[in-house]
Parts: C-alpha cells; sequence; structure tokens
C-alpha cells in the first residue's frame, strides 16, 4: 500500500491555507477536514503516514501536526501502533504520545541492543509514559540466540521475539514484495505470531 497523501503534505496545506482561505475560516475544522483525507482506511486498519515536509523546511510544525493528528484519533482506535525510523529523534522531539509498550527492534549485534538500552534511558529523561520496554531482535542467526538474550539480560533489556534470519523473507525484501504474502510456516511469521501472544494481541 502507497500513501498518496501524507501529513508532510497536510504542512504545505496549512501553510498555503493562511492565504487562501478567508480569515474567518475555522482552522481546527479545517486541520481536521484535511487529516480525514489523508487517513488511508483499509480492511481492519487504517494508516497515516508522517511523511516530510518539501525541501529543507524545519520539522518541527510537521511534528505540531503530528502530534495534534494522533490527539485526534488516538481514541477512536482499540489499537495503535506507531512505526519510527532508526534512532532517537521522535523520543527527543517528544512527537510520541504516552504508551502501553514501547517495543524497540534492533538486529543481533551488541550495538544495536546498546541502543534499547539508550532508548530506555531517553524515555527516562524526557519523560516518557509507558508500562513496558520490549526488545524484538530480528535476522538472528543459528546458535546465537542464547548469546542475544545473554546480552540483552546484561542490559536489563527483556526481550520478547529472536526473529531468525528467513532466507524467504530476504527473497520478498529483494523484490518489493508485500510481506503479507509470507507462507504461514515462514520461521519470521511463526516468530511473530509468538510476538503477539507476548504483547497478548
Amino acid at each position: 500500500m502507497k500513501a498518496e497523501k501524507t501529513i508532510g503534505d497536510m504542512r504545505e496545506f496549512m501553510q498555503q491555507s493562511r492565504y487562501t482561505t478567508p480569515p474567518e475560516t475555522d482552522k481546527q475544522v479545517l486541520f481536521e477536514s484535511k487529516l480525514f483525507e489523508i487517513l488511508l482506511e483499509e480492511d481492519g486498519y487504517d494508516l497515516l503516514v508522517m511523511g516530510k515536509p518539501e525541501g529543507s523546511g524545519c520539522y518541527c510544525f510537521v511534528n505540531n501536526l503530528l502530534r495534534a493528528a494522533m490527539d485526534k484519533t488516538v481514541a477512536n482506535y482499540d489499537l495503535v501502533i506507531i512505526d519510527t525510523p532508526a534512532g532517537l529523534e521522535h523520543f527527543s522531539r517528544k512527537t510520541i504520545p504516552d504508551l502501553d509498550d514501547l517495543i524497540v527492534v534492533t538486529d543481533e549485534s551488541r550495538r544495536g541492543l546498546t541502543t534499547g538500552e539508550r532508548i530506555r534511558d531517553l524515555a527516562k529523561e524526557i519523560e516518557l509514559k509507558y508500562k513496558d520496554l520490549y526488545v524484538v531482535v530480528n535476522k538472528v542467526t543459528p546458535g546465537r540466540r542464547m548469546a542475544v538474550l545473554e546480552n540483552a539480560k546484561s542490559l536489563g533489556l527483556k526481550v520478547i521475539g529472536t526473529i531468525p534470519y528467513d532466507e524467504c523473507l530476504a527473497k520478498f525484501d529483494l523484490v518489493g514484495d508485500p510481506l503479507m504474502g509470507l507462507p504461514d510456516d515462514s520461521p519470521a511469521i511463526l516468530e511473530m505470531r509468538q510476538v503477539i501472544r507476548e504483547l497478548g494481541l
């Protein structure tokens, strides 16, 4: 699925609307109408994409729009998943609302697990409220699972999933096929089902 419009596009629209709409226009109503225009509604789930501003503009306004969009929509759903790019920027910008579960997806390296530790420390520093922090380790090679679990334990991190390297998934990724088409017996799919059970979903 490809999002045709994003919150980044909303930024351009909202800025232009200052010059193209009458002064008496209710900006909140305008924002909400545009928000529901870019919200993709699919069977069983909806999708909202942040995107990025055009050119070299500051992300501040986009981040503010993202916060406002989540404030407006989160209460309408039983389950909300926020997928952010790798890194700590979204935490430091405080665009992430209070959470039930904070899930860090990383690789099997010590450095990758250390990122989970840094995210935990940053979340505490900025007073991000969450109930539990979990780690899902991706592309785990055969024979290294126990070492990964020991490394995570030494950092005080709880691992709820170790997704093995999956040749079928790698082939899907190579040609850009949607992962929804992976077979039910895919090692990655089987482990993700275990993660879902661990989360009580």
